[in-house]
Formats: structure tokens, C-alpha cells, sequence
């Protein structure tokens, strides 16, 4: 129940943070002006970056640890966080110098006008310092995601989540303009790991980050595995971020507002699946550190059929209502993000289907591959955008998109995670892919008969329109995608706690 309750609250968190998107979006940028938006996605896409100085520690730290949850061994796990504290301590100082390095610099980079390139140097700045203090007080979080809580993660996140919109809201109206978004995002940087550490020494046996466990051994161990996790957080951020760079570099800054809108929803409906295998993965490391190939076999298969559960109707009613949904949302002005946002959505479903073959491949033992893999995808990605946004515009940096994610991560990622587990490539499709597409039949049917018999012209009619549809999609799917085992234990479990609470 534990990993239940872990991917349950992962949704419920991105869910609400998607709801918060939806409304405070568009009342940012009234509040600011397209063209501060599209600066604000710029100097947050800089952040990123620097983001990057985190060097795959964190997925380290969540890999080592957890396979020392499942061997339960104490005194290697408080060694290894002690260790991951002292390292991310000395990352923190080098990125707040990494900041005063670069920032003066990188303002003159995008042909930004005076006022602009202040504000620009400015907020790098704040945030920056914020990324900084962040680093070590992600030990924290590492240790309670690494043990299986991520319900508390969760629930600390959700409620930053809710802070920083109320608090954006608050310095907008007090006219702080761009300065509001960026002390808001600050609080949450701090504040998600600050607000977790009694939970890590209330929640975890024996738990301790001492300076005196720091073992330069383990560094060494760290890096043999970070170093890869490195290289696919740089190809993430290149495929999730550098689009508002290349963007600008060939389009004004109303371009880059534009396309950050088609992106921001493919991103968070990428991410929100994302939520399902991050948190099975302790589970994977756990059970490779426990010597359970055959969990792993079944997050492969299994997992992957339930998350494409999920996600098929997420993404498909999103796409079937992408046009009322950008009007009804951020008005005519931004029309032009809608045939952006369904090419970006093509893609995040081709991402989708491989997230646990990732996960599976990277804990355990196959990082080197997934870090080529998605490093190889970020390259043809970024090679394919400067192309492209140079012969159709911005529909070309969403195309290089879509085929970087379907060429690397469908042909490269998914079948060596299958050859891996002995799992052969059509079982993976038949049993963890195509399970999940009848239901999806009566769905988009039921979403066209609906917008056909009412137009979907205001948020009430898609949001009932859609939540028809969608639990259209479930029903089936319970019957079509889910095997008749798993359906008894499902109801016996909820008989029982009837029983139990009754």
C-alpha cells in the first residue's frame, strides 16, 4: 500500500500544480506583459542550467540509498548521505560563484534592451543564490524518497506549491512585477528541502547526516554513477528548456511567451506521468538490491501498463480539446500555441511509454546506456530545432521534439530495457502498451458526440465534457487493460477495509 499511497499523492501534487498553472498563468501575464513573461522563461530556463551543478548526485543518492533499504544497512546509508551533504555543501559554493561569473555576461547574450538586461541580471542573481542553498538540503529529500515516503515529499511540495502562488499573488498586487515570481520561486526552492528535514529524523531508523560520516570513498562511488545521471539531466534539460534559448536566438521574446505556454502543458502533462514511475523507482532499486529480478520484470510490463492507463486519457483529452483549451485559458493572443501544444503532446506520450524501462535500466546497472541514450536524444533534439525553427518557424522546434523522443527513446531505450530483463519487445507492447488503447476508443467518441451536441465554448462544458470521457476511458480500461487477477485483489483489499471500518 505504501507505493500506493506514494504514486497517489504524486498525482494529487501535480494535479493541484497544474490547476495552480492554469489560473495563475494567465494573471501573471496580464499582470506583467507578454513580453515580461517571455523574459521570465528565459531567465528561468538560465536557472536550469545552473541547475545542472547538481551533477546526477541526487539520483545517486536516491539509487545507493534505497539499495541499502532493501540490504538494511544502516551504517552504509547514514555514510552515504553524509558524504552526499559534504559534497553538496561544496556544489553550493561553487554555484553561488559560478553566478557572479557568468550572470554579467549572459545578460548581453540575447539582445535584451538596457532595462531588460538588468532585470535579467538581477532576478539570475536571487534565484541563483536560492539554488545554491537548495543543494545540500536535498540530502533530505533524497533520504525520505530513498525510503519509500515520498507521501511526505509529496505533501511538503503541495503545500510550497499552494505558497508560492499565494505569495506571487500578494507581491503582484504590491507591484513587484517580475521580482514577485522570483522571490516566490526562491521560497520553494529552500523551502521544499528545509521543511523536510524533522520528517527524515522522525520518519527514518537511525537516520544521521554528520559531517564526520563524509567518506571520500564513496565519493568516488558516487560519481561512478552520478556521472551518467549528469549527462541525461543534461540531455532532460536541453529537450525540457533550451527551446526559449533557440527560440530567441532566431524570434523576438513574444515568440518564446508563446511557445513557453505550448511547452509549459506538454512539460507538466510529461512530468505528471513522470510521477507514476518516480515513485517505483526506490521500488526497483530496492528489489535489485535485494536480488528480486522479478519485481523489476513487473514494474517493466505491469507498471508501464498502468501508467499508460493513466496517461493515454490525460494526454488524448488534452489533445482533443487543445484549441478551447488554449482560448479558454490564455485567450486569442495566444492562439498560435495550440497546433504547437498537440505535436509537444505526441511527444510526451512516446516519452511516457518509456519512463520504466528508464528507471529499470538506471537502477540497475545500465545508467551509462540511459545517459547516451538521452544525451543522443537532447543532441538530435537541439540539432533538429535550429534547423527546423528556420524553414516552418516555431512548429519546427516542437517537430524536432516529437522526432528526437520517438526515434531515441522508442527505438533505443525501451527495447535494450526489454533484452535486459529477458522480456522480448513485442511481450512489452502486447502486455504493457496495448492494453491501455481500446479504451481509448469510446473516449475520444464519447468527448466528439458530447462537443458535437453542446460546443465546448467555456471551461464548465470542457471540464464536464472531459471528465465524462475520461471516466468513460477508466471503466473500460478496468475491464480491457486491467487482468482479471489484479481485479480480485484490487476488491478484496477494498472489501476488507470496508470490513475493517465498518
Amino acid at each position: 500500500m505504501r507505493w500506493i499511497l506514494n504514486i497517489a499523492t504524486s498525482y494529487l501534487k501535480f494535479l493541484i500544480n497544474i490547476v495552480v498553472v492554469f489560473f495563475m498563468t494567465p494573471y501573471i501575464v496580464k499582470m506583467i506583459g507578454i513580453d515580461a513573461f517571455g523574459l521570465w522563461s528565459l531567465i528561468f530556463a538560465v536557472i536550469g542550467i545552473f541547475g545542472l551543478m547538481d551533477m546526477g548526485f541526487a539520483t545517486a543518492g536516491v539509487k545507493y540509498v534505497a539499495e541499502t533499504v532493501g540490504s538494511g544497512d544502516t551504517e552504509r546509508r547514514n555514510r552515504i548521505l553524509g558524504t552526499l551533504f559534504g559534497v553538496y555543501s561544496m556544489i553550493g559554493i561553487v554555484a553561488i560563484l559560478a553566478v557572479a561569473i557568468t550572470v554579467g555576461p549572459a545578460s548581453g547574450w540575447f539582445d535584451l534592451d538596457a532595462e531588460h538586461q538588468t532585470e535579467f541580471g538581477n532576478l539570475v542573481w536571487w534565484l541563483g543564490i536560492a539554488l545554491a542553498l537548495s543543494f545540500p538540503l536535498s540530502v533530505f529529500k533524497s533520504a525520505l524518497t530513498a525510503a519509500g515516503r515520498m507521501d511526505l515529499v509529496n505533501g511538503i511540495s503541495l503545500f510550497l506549491v499552494l505558497s508560492q502562488a499565494a505569495l506571487t499573488v500578494v507581491l503582484l498586487e504590491m507591484g513587484w512585477g517580475l521580482q514577485a515570481l522570483a522571490v516566490a520561486a526562491a521560497v520553494n526552492m529552500v523551502g521544499q528541502s528545509l521543511l523536510l528535514v524533522p520528517f527524515a529524523y522522525r520518519y527514518i531508523p537511525g537516520f544521521s547526516v554528520a559531517p564526520s560520516l563524509y567518506t571520500p570513498k564513496l565519493v568516488r562511488e558516487l560519481l561512478s554513477f552520478s556521472v551518467y545521471a549528469f549527462i541525461a539531466n543534461i540531455a532532460v534539460l536541453i529537450i525540457l528548456r533550451i527551446d526559449p534559448v533557440v527560440i530567441k536566438l532566431f524570434l523576438p521574446l513574444s515568440a518564446v511567451a508563446v511557445y513557453a505556454i505550448a511547452s509549459r502543458v506538454a512539460e507538466y502533462t510529461y512530468l505528471l506521468n513522470k510521477q507514476f514511475s518516480n515513485a517505483l523507482m526506490p521500488l526497483v532499486s530496492q528489489s535489485h538490491g535485494a536480488g528480486d529480478a522479478e519485481t523489476v520484470r513487473r514494474v517493466l510490463i505491469d507498471g508501464t501498463r498502468f501508467l499508460m492507463g493513466v496517461a493515454i486519457p490525460f494526454i488524448g483529452l488534452l489533445f482533443f480539446y487543445t484549441p478551447e483549451i488554449i482560448d479558454l485559458w490564455m485567450g486569442p493572443d495566444f492562439a498560435e500555441a495550440a497546433p504547437l501544444l498537440r505535436i509537444l503532446l505526441m511527444a510526451a506520450l512516446f516519452s511516457t511509454v518509456q519512463l520504466n524501462a528508464a528507471n529499470v535500466l538506471g537502477m540497475t546497472g545500465h545508467h551509462k546506456l540511459v545517459a547516451g541514450s538521452m544525451a543522443l536524444s537532447a543532441l538530435l533534439n537541439l540539432g533538429l530545432s535550429i534547423v527546423l525553427i528556420q524553414i516552418v518557424a516555431l512548429p519546427g522546434v516542437a517537430f524536432a521534439t516529437l522526432l528526437a523522443a520517438f526515434i531515441v527513446e522508442m527505438g533505443v531505450i525501451v527495447p535494450k530495457a526489454c533484452a535486459t530483463k529477458g522480456v522480448r519487445y513485442w511481450d512489452f507492447v502486447r502486455d504493457g502498451v496495448l492494453p491501455a488503447i481500446p479504451a481509448a476508443v469510446p473516449m475520444f467518441a464519447i468527448a466528439y458526440g458530447l462537443a458535437t451536441w453542446i460546443a465546448p465554448i467555456g471551461l464548465g462544458n470542457v471540464s464536464w465534457q472531459g471528465a465524462i470521457a475520461g471516466l468513460a476511458y477508466l471503466l473500460v480500461f478496468l475491464f480491457t487493460g486491467v487482468r482479471a487477477d489484479e481485479r480480485t485483489r484490487v476488491f478484496n483489499k477494498i472489501g476488507a477495509r470496508r470490513r475493517r471500518n465498518g
